[in-house]
C-alpha cells in the first residue's frame, strides 16, 4: 500500500502504474489572458481524479505540485479541475502526472508533460467550461471569482433548495470544535439514526440534540466517559476524539453544520432563506468562512463573516441591553479579543422575534463593502478605511496579523475564497454576556472565563431543555450571485 497526496488528503490506495488505456486521455487548455484547465472523460467506477504539475521543472510522483487539484465528482460527463488564476505563455511546459482512483484503486500516470503553443479563447474550447455550467455568449465580466471555475456577471454560481442534501456538494461535518475560539458547547455529527441534519418538504433541516439522549451515553457518561468520532471524522486528530478530564466534561449537545466546501468563491451576492432557531442558549451559524485561511488560522485572522445570526432566549437582558431572539446580529469577524468592531445588531419592534418565521437573509460582498440585508432591508454595513479594514481597530486589538493585512487589499482579509456554513451551536464562550438574564430572573449558569463553563451549562439541563420546542434552524433555499 502507498499513500499519494492529492491535494487536500491523503487517500490510501493500492497504487500501480498504467498499461495504456487505464485512465482516459488527459485532456489541457490554457486560456488568454489567463485560465488553465485539465480533464478526463468520465469512466466507470471512476472514484477520484487528481493533477500534479510543475510549470518549467520536472515533477516527481511523490511531489506535490505547484499546479495541484483533485476532483470528487464527475460533471456532466467530464473530471476537470480548472484554475482560472493561472497565467501561462507560449512556449511554456508543464511536467505532470495524473492519478485516478478506479474501483477504490489508485492508479498513477507519470512522466508527462504538455506544452503550451497557444492561448485558447475560452469560447472556443468544447465542453464545459466549469463542471455543471456552460458560460453563455453574452458573458460580461464581474470581479467575483470561483475557485476552479470561472463567473459572469449576475450569474448564479450556486443554489440549493434542499428537495435533498447533496453530499456531493455539501459536507456534514463531524468533529468536536475544542479549538474554535467561540467554544460552543456541542460537537457536530453525521449520524446515521436520530440525524441532525435533515430535509424534509423542500427545507433543511439543523436539529441539535442531547448527547446523553443517543444510543451508548446516558447522565453518567458525560462526566466520566469517551466520545469518539475519528470514523468519519471531518477535522484533524484532536478534534476527533475526546475524553472526561475532571471538569472537562463531553459536550453535551450533538448538532449538525454542513459547509459548501466545494464551492469557494471571492465577492459576490448570498441569499439564505431561513427560519432562526428558538431556545435557551441556542444561536445559529450561517457563516462564509475562510476556505485557505490565508493569514492564518488562529483568532479569526483569516476572517469570518456572519450572515445572520440571533441567540434563541425569547427574553435574554443584561442591564438595560436586549440579547434576544429579537435581536439579529452578524457582520465580519477578523480579531477575537475585538470580535465586536465590526458587528452590527438590528433589533425587532413589532413584538415578534426572528425565529417565529422565514426570512430572507442576504449579503453583498464586494471589493469596496460588505454589507447585509433582512428581506430585502439593509441592516448593516463595513467599509475599510484608507488604511483598510484594519484600520476600524483600536491598537489595542493586537491579534491583528498587521503584516500580512497590509500584504492584502483593503478588503483583508476578506478578499480571499470563502464557503458557506449552516449550522446550529449552544452555549460557548463569546456569544452571551456574563450575567445576562433570561426568562423567570434566571441568571446565565456558567461564566465564559470558567474552566467549568460547559459543566455548569449541563448541570442547567432541566431549565434550558424545556425552551427547545422550536431549536432546529430550518432553510429554505441558499443561492450565491456573481456581482
Amino acid at each position: 500500500m502507498a499513500a499519494w497526496w492529492c491535494g487536500r488528503v491523503i487517500t490510501l490506495f493500492l497504487c500501480v502504474h498504467l498499461t495504456v488505456g487505464q485512465i482516459p486521455n488527459v485532456s489541457i487548455h490554457a486560456y488568454k489572458p489567463k485560465g488553465f484547465s485539465v480533464s478526463i472523460p468520465d469512466g466507470q467506477n471512476i472514484g477520484l481524479f487528481a493533477f500534479h504539475g510543475n510549470i518549467n521543472r520536472g515533477i516527481n510522483k511523490n511531489d506535490v505540485g505547484t499546479i495541484a487539484g483533485e476532483v470528487l465528482k464527475a460533471k456532466n460527463g467530464m473530471w476537470i479541475y480548472e484554475d482560472p488564476e493561472l497565467e501561462l505563455k507560449v512556449g511554456d511546459v508543464i511536467h505532470y502526472y495524473v492519478f485516478v482512483s478506479i474501483n477504490s484503486k489508485g492508479y498513477l500516470k507519470d512522466n508527462l508533460s504538455f506544452t503550451v503553443t497557444k492561448l485558447e479563447d475560452r469560447s472556443s474550447v468544447t465542453g464545459p467550461i466549469r463542471p455543471g455550467t456552460v458560460l453563455p455568449e453574452d458573458c460580461k465580466p464581474t470581479r467575483t471569482k470561483v475557485r476552479g471555475g470561472f463567473a459572469c456577471a449576475g450569474q448564479t454560481l450556486f443554489e440549493d433548495n434542499f428537495d435533498m442534501l447533496d453530499e456531493s456538494v455539501w459536507q456534514i461535518e463531524q468533529y468536536i470544535p475544542n479549538t474554535h475560539p467561540e467554544y460552543p458547547f456541542v460537537s457536530y455529527q453525521h449520524l446515521a439514526t436520530d440525524q441532525t441534519v435533515t430535509t424534509a418538504g423542500g427545507t433543511l433541516r439543523i436539529t441539535p440534540k442531547l448527547q446523553q439522549d443517543l444510543p451508548g451515553f446516558t447522565n453518567e457518561t458525560i462526566l466520566s466517559g469517551t466520545l469518539n468520532l475519528f470514523s468519519g471524522c471531518t477535522s484533524s486528530a484532536d478534534s476527533c476524539l475526546i475524553q472526561v478530564d475532571g471538569a472537562d466534561i463531553l459536550p453535551p449537545v450533538a448538532s449538525g453544520r454542513i459547509t459548501s466546501k466545494t464551492f469557494a468563491f471571492t465577492y459576490g451576492k448570498v441569499y439564505v432563506r431561513a427560519k432562526l432557531p428558538q431556545g435557551d442558549w441556542l444561536y445559529p451559524e450561517i457563516l462564509l468562512e475562510p476556505f485557505l485561511h490565508k493569514y492564518g488560522s488562529l483568532h479569526y485572522s483569516s476572517g469570518v463573516i456572519k450572515i445572520a445570526t440571533a441567540r434563541g432566549n425569547r427574553q435574554l437582558y443584561y442591564g438595560p441591553n436586549d440579547y434576544s431572539n429579537k435581536v439579529l446580529y452578524g457582520g465580519p469577524i477578523m480579531d477575537l479579543a475585538c470580535r465586536e468592531t465590526l458587528l452590527s445588531t438590528k433589533l425587532r419592534r413589532d413584538g415578534s422575534a426572528w425565529g417565529d418565521d422565514f426570512h430572507l437573509y442576504s449579503l453583498e460582498w464586494t471589493p469596496e463593502h460588505i454589507v447585509l440585508m433582512v428581506d430585502d432591508e439593509e441592516w448593516a454595513r463595513v467599509e475599510p478605511t484608507a488604511s483598510g479594514l484594519r484600520g476600524q481597530f483600536p491598537a489595542s486589538c493586537r491579534q491583528l496579523p498587521q503584516m500580512l493585512l497590509r500584504a492584502g487589499t483593503s478588503m483583508a482579509p476578506f478578499d480571499d475564497y470563502f464557503y458557506l456554513t449552516l449550522g446550529v451551536a449552544a452555549g460557548s464562550i463569546t456569544e452571551f454576556p456574563d450575567g445576562s438574564v433570561t426568562v423567570g430572573d434566571r441568571i446565565k449558569p456558567w461564566r465564559n472565563s470558567a474552566r467549568k463553563a460547559m459543566l455548569n451549562f449541563w448541570q442547567d439541563t432541566n431549565s434550558w431543555l424545556p425552551t427547545w420546542l422550536l431549536s432546529r434552524l430550518e432553510v429554505d433555499y441558499v443561492k450565491v450571485v456573481a456581482l
